[in-house]
């Protein structure tokens, strides 16, 4: 288990709540960490506090540090869930080894970037992904569910997660070879969809066992049906698909599962190896 991973349950343990109902109430985790030196405060951009303002209109969150006391700065414009997020994602700052210190903080993060090349940022949402959507009880509602993007979207609500972070924590705790791919269109500067722009991968994320990479920037060609009914359509879509849809080797074998994102054209899917829909991927025996 990684630092974050074994840092988050310590937390959760500590504070009682590693077999609490979700969604995990974090006025209880800050007000434990309220007696170890962290201080939690929301800000608006337009309104921010002095120590923050040239760094809180474009991020997330701020940590700043004043003698032994830290105060975490919290977006509350963001979407609530995302504010969560974000919580967790500085607090994973403020207890991980080799954090501390971390010049940027005090310029600011934005949470949940699968993009980032930061390692740093990446184990802090790991972490945050722990705290917010704790393995044993995410696991065991996974095992009773059935496969797919529905049952992401309904992980979401329990745990007061974005679709997204449900999704990326989704395929970090199957045990089967999976991936999440993120779709996009392309759009104009107030958020209208360029028209006939294409459809393309902006990200792909894969557990370890995943044999394959999905280069961002690939392009869905038209006839790819499942992918642009979805898009263009906005319903859920799930069947087999050749490879070379997404830019791999013709005669590849995918299942693939997908979702309309929040914005017009955007898509999530889940993607497996083989012509059928991974069965029986968790055990909820195991983790009850």
């Amino acid at each position: 288990m990684g630092d974050e991973f074994a840092t988050a349950e310590k937390l959760l343990g500590e504070v009682g709540l590693l077999n609490s109902k979700p969604p995990v109430p974090i006025e209880l985790v800050m007000e434990y960490l309220a007696t170890k030196g962290l201080k939690l405060c929301y800000y608006t951009p337009h309104d921010a506090p002095r120590p923050i303002k040239e760094a809180a209109s474009d991020v997330d969150e701020v940590l700043v540090y004043e003698g032994k006391t830290a105060f975490l700065f919290v977006n509350q414009s963001r979407a609530v869930t995302r504010q969560r997020f974000s919580i967790f994602h500085g607090v994973g700052h403020f207890l991980l080894p080799n954090h501390r210190g971390l010049n940027y903080l005090a310029q600011g993060c934005t949470a949940m970037d699968p993009l980032t090349l930061k390692p740093l940022e990446r184990q802090a949402d790991r972490f945050a992904a722990a705290m917010n959507m704790p393995q044993d009880p995410f696991r065991n509602h996974m095992g009773l569910l059935p496969f797919g993007m529905p049952t992401v979207e309904n992980l979401a609500q329990i745990y007061f997660a974005s679709i997204e972070s449900a999704a990326i924590r989704y395929v970090d705790l199957i045990d089967k070879p999976l991936a999440l791919i993120c779709l996009e269109r392309e759009y104009e500067e107030h958020g209208l969809i360029i028209p006939d722009s294409p459809l393309k991968v902006r990200y792909q994320v894969g557990n370890t066992s995943f044999p394959f990479r999905i280069k961002p920037g690939t392009v869905i060609p038209p006839e790819s049906e499942l992918f642009w009914a979805c898009s263009k359509d906005e319903y859920y879509t799930e069947g087999s698909l050749n490879g070379s849809d997404l830019g791999l080797k013709p005669g590849t074998n995918l299942w693939i599962n997908c979702l309309p994102q929040n914005h017009v054209g955007g898509v999530l899917a889940l993607v497996s190896p083989g012509n059928d829909p991974p069965q029986f991927l968790i055990d909820p025996l195991k983790v009850i």
